[in-house]
C-alpha cells in the first residue's frame, strides 16, 4: 500500500513542535521570562531532544525507503523470483535488527565490577552499610547503562552473552542479575556495536549515569574495538497485549 506523504510530513512537523514545547523555547519573541534548567534537567532535555530528532530522521528514512521499495516492486512485478529474493533479504535484515541473528562490527567492550568496602575495615555501622551498598551494581544501574548506550547510538548490545532486545528484562535476583530470564553473576561484560568514539565520549561525559557509577566506586573499564561479535537472542519474543492492524 502506498504511503501517504502528507500524513508523514504532518507527523514530522508535529514532533518537531513537540520538541520545541518540551524545551520551553519561546517561538514568538526573544525576550520575556525563560525557564532556567539545572544541569541534570538540561542533560535530560538534551537527551530527549536528540532521541526525538533521531526518531524523526528514522521516520523520514523509512518513508523514502518504502517509496523506493514500492517503485522497485512496480518495475519487477512480473519477476516473482526477484521479488521473493528482495523480501527474503528484508526478512533477514529485520532479524538482525530484532536480534535473532548474530552480528559484528566496530564498538565497545565494557567491564563493570562491584567496588569494595575496605574504607571501613571491620567497623560495621549504618554509614558503612550504606557505603557498601553504593558500591554494588544493582539492576537499575545496569538498565541505566544499557539505556545510555542506546542513546549514544548503539545498534546492538549484549550483557554477559545475553542479547539485549526490545523486551529484555533486567532485575536483581539475589547475588545475580537476571537477563532474559538467565541468572548471570558479576563481573558484568557489556558489548555494544556502534560508533566507538561517540559512545565512549557519551558514556564518560560528566553528567552520564556511568560517571556516577564510577564516582560511587564501581570499577569500570571501557575498551574500543575495531570488531566485536554480539550473539543472537535465544528465546521467543512473546507479545501478550500487542495486536496488529
Amino acid at each position: 500500500m502506498k504511503l501517504n506523504e502528507p500524513k508523514i510530513v504532518v507527523f514530522i512537523a508535529a514532533v518537531a513542535i513537540g520538541i520545541l514545547i518540551s524545551l520551553n523555547i519561546n517561538l514568538s519573541s526573544t525576550g520575556g521570562d525563560r525557564t532556567i534548567l539545572n544541569t541534570k534537567e538540561y542533560q535530560d532535555a538534551s537527551n530527549l531532544k536528540n532521541q526525538v530528532l533521531s526518531d524523526v530522521i528514522r521516520v523520514k528514512n523509512n518513508y523514502f525507503e518504502n517509496e523506493k521499495k514500492l517503485d522497485g516492486y512496480k518495475n519487477v512485478e512480473n519477476d516473482k523470483d526477484k521479488i521473493v529474493n528482495e523480501i527474503n533479504q528484508e526478512i533477514n535484515l529485520n532479524k538482525e535488527v530484532l536480534g535473532y541473528t548474530s552480528v559484528k562490527g566496530p564498538g565497545l567492550k565494557m567491564t563493570l565490577v562491584d567496588g569494595t568496602g575496605e574504607k571501613f575495615n571491620n567497623s560495621i555501622t549504618e554509614q558503612s552499610n550504606e557505603y557498601i551498598r553504593s558500591r554494588i551494581i544493582h539492576d537499575i544501574d545496569m538498565i541505566a547503562t544499557v539505556n545510555e548506550l542506546k542513546n549514544a547510538g548503539a545498534e546492538a548490545i549484549s550483557l554477559n552473552g545475553q542479547r539485549i532486545i526490545s523486551n529484555t528484562d533486567i532485575y536483581c535476583s539475589w547475588a545475580f542479575l537476571s537477563v532474559n530470564g538467565v541468572k548471570t553473576p558479576a563481573p558484568f561484560y557489556i558489548t555494544a556495536i556502534g560508533n566507538k568514539e561517540v559512545m565512549k565520549k557519551y558514556l564518560l561525559s560528566s553528567e552520564s549515569y556511568l560517571k556516577r557509577l564510577i564516582n560511587r566506586g564501581i570499577n569500570v573499564n571501557i575498551y574500543e574495538e575495531d570488531e566485536v561479535v554480539i550473539p543472537a537472542y535465544i528465546g521467543e519474543m512473546e507479545n501478550k497485549n500487542l495486536n496488529y492492524q
